[in-house]
């Protein structure tokens, strides 16, 4: 059996790897001239600066770990130790640990009744029914109410519990206001907290996508070959991709959502269409700041969050304790992670400016950088808000034989819904051609 994947991000790599190792003949398709997709890495002047994702989540990305590990690259992992600076709006800090939720629970700004009530609410999380999985979007469909995760935090956590725990948590993960956003992967983390912690491949998280190439002998990768059409014939599929036709049996779909959308007309209804095209996006961007000699060694924090939304920023990242290749030797990059409401009234100019200025807010005063990147997408990371899951997880139901859709959005952003998707796309097609 022969398989056309298109697109090189994490899951259609996945994907491609999957279905390498069960014996088909897979071609993988992407319009860039490298995979990774938003795990991209940027090279510049001795930086490897990592164009979207940040970090792997320990025993919360349970798929992601189990293929690393069939690799023989889960030991290369580089822990990251996140401590956390959480900056009041009046500057006051207060110091936690990113992977560690219940940190949060020893910010003073929090009452002792504030802890109290966000400690009943964690507790009557992990004794109710609820998703076990954080990126599988079927069972997070199951639990998804049409609640936002703005009212539900204030509901059951208290305001407090939501300013310090879940605005600066989730505002780093996603960038948009807790109101956008369904609480059904909230849920899920409160209920595996004990299972978090942060790493990053040695290379930086674009690496993943490398490995799964590496480890898929026999796979045909065209690179900077976009694909165009794709077209029913006798027996299978012609996927048209840089002026050549590949005939196929089966596609897995791994683009974002309204480029499979627009790949796939006249095949899949257009009320399925429909939902791929409004599969909503934020706005994203984060603008690295770097330093050929670091100006802060030994900074007590590797992580910056506001406590609020009223910042345009919603984290900075030291790079040189996140992912240490990132920087040469000596050298430092901070990066600083937008909001997403403030983007639509910023020019990238702005965005720059408003970095440099987040940089001086946190950290002691240092010399101007040696160079700035930013990173500005219209489309950034899908939003899961209330419904998204179940509308989604629907689409699968509704392809045509032999066709099979992947990618984060499914779930949440983040590798290993990614990574997810791209393997049960493989297993659709398997076991479809197996019952056949």
């Amino acid at each position: 059996m022969k398989a056309a994947v298109i697109g090189g991000g994490p899951a259609g790599c996945a994907a491609a790897y999957t279905l390498r190792k069960r014996g088909w003949d897979v071609v993988l398709v992407e319009s860039q001239d490298h995979v990774g997709g938003r795990t991209s890495q940027v090279q510049r002047d001795g930086f490897s600066l990592g164009s979207g994702a940040l970090f792997l989540m320990g025993g919360i990305y349970p798929r992601t770990n189990a293929i690393l590990k069939e690799m023989g690259h889960y030991d290369e992992l580089i822990p990251w130790d996140a401590r956390t600076h959480v900056i009041d709006a009046d500057g006051t800090r207060y110091t936690v640990q990113f992977d560690q939720v219940l940190s949060f629970l020893r910010i003073p700004a929090m009452s002792l009744r504030d802890k109290l009530r966000v400690a009943a609410g964690v507790a009557r999380k992990l004794l109710s029914p609820g998703p076990k999985l954080c990126f599988d979007g079927a069972e997070l469909a199951r639990h998804d109410g049409g609640e936002s995760l703005e009212t539900w935090s204030r509901r059951v956590i208290g305001d407090k519990g939501t300013d310090y725990i879940t605005v600066p948590y989730m505002g780093f993960l996603y960038a948009v206001p807790m109101s956008w956003l369904s609480p059904a992967l909230f849920h899920a983390v409160l209920k595996q907290f004990f299972r978090l912690s942060l790493s990053v491949p040695p290379k930086g998280m674009g690496q993943i996508c490398d490995w799964l190439v590496e480890a898929s002998p026999g796979l045909d990768l065209r690179l900077s070959s976009p694909a165009e059409r794709i077209v029913r014939t006798d027996g299978g599929y012609t996927v048209h991709a840089q002026g050549q036709a590949l005939h196929v049996d089966a596609v897995v779909v791994a683009p974002e959502p309204g480029v499979a959308a627009d790949l796939l007309t006249g095949l899949i209804p257009e009320s399925s269409a429909t939902k791929l095209r409004e599969c909503l996006y934020s706005e994203y961007a984060h603008v690295q700041v770097c330093y050929e000699q670091n100006p802060w060694p030994g900074f007590p924090a590797s992580v910056a969050l506001p406590a609020n939304m009223e910042r345009d920023w919603g984290a900075c990242v030291l790079l040189s304790q996140r992912h240490p290749s990132a920087v040469p030797p000596g050298g430092e990059a901070v990066g600083v992670y937008f909001y997403t409401p403030p983007l639509a009234n910023m020019t990238d100019e702005e965005i720059v400016k408003s970095a440099l200025e987040a940089v001086r807010e946190v950290y002691p005063p240092a010399p101007e950088p040696s160079f700035v990147q930013l990173f500005h997408y219209e489309r950034g990371l899908s939003i899961a808000h209330p419904g998204h899951y179940g509308t989604l997880d629907s689409l699968h139901a509704e392809m045509p034989e032999g066709i099979c859709l992947a990618g984060d959005y499914f779930a949440h952003a983040g590798v290993e819904a990614a990574i997810f998707s791209g393997e049960l796309a493989a297993d659709r097609l398997t076991g479809a051609r197996q019952a056949g």
